[in-house]
């Protein structure tokens, strides 16, 4: 499975990027994972970063946004485990997603409808990833 991740900003706090970096290894046993992370600016200029990073990508687009559908963790797995394509997720930076790469989303999700951090939504959505395929595989790392 190929999965990559499109990210506005890096990550300064250091404990945030212990779990990222570790849920990140644990993915390599599913597959391969690619980060892209964009500069962050005014949410226009990120808007036309992202949709540049996307111009040479094919797969099933998931844009994060608080406006989007939720999932339970089950439906994610199947959402994500039943496309027999890439998987690429989208997350913005602090002031939101442009509408224009919205508009592009095959999914557009929530991972809460509260607003967090683009930190903590990379690390929660890697979570969430790990998850869906330890589901899908039949793993102890889920408890339903």
């Amino acid at each position: 499975m190929l999965i990559k991740i499109i990210c506005v900003g890096k990550i300064k706090d250091r404990n945030i990027n212990g779990k990222i970096q570790d849920f990140s290894k644990w993915l390599g046993k599913f597959g391969k994972l690619e980060v892209q992370e964009l500069k962050d600016s005014a949410t226009e200029k990120e808007g036309v970063a992202i949709l540049k990073a996307l111009e040479k990508e094919r797969g099933i687009l998931f844009v994060l946004s608080e406006e989007g559908k939720g999932f339970t963790s089950e439906q994610f797995s199947k959402k994500i485990t039943s496309a027999n394509q890439k998987l690429i997720f989208v997350i913005g930076g602090p002031f939101g997603i442009a509408p224009e790469v919205k508009q592009k989303a095959d999914c557009l999700m929530a991972l809460s409808k509260m607003t967090m951090t683009h930190e903590m939504a990379r690390m929660f959505l890697l979570e969430q990833i790990y998850r869906g395929l330890d589901i899908a595989r039949g793993g102890k790392y889920h408890n339903p």
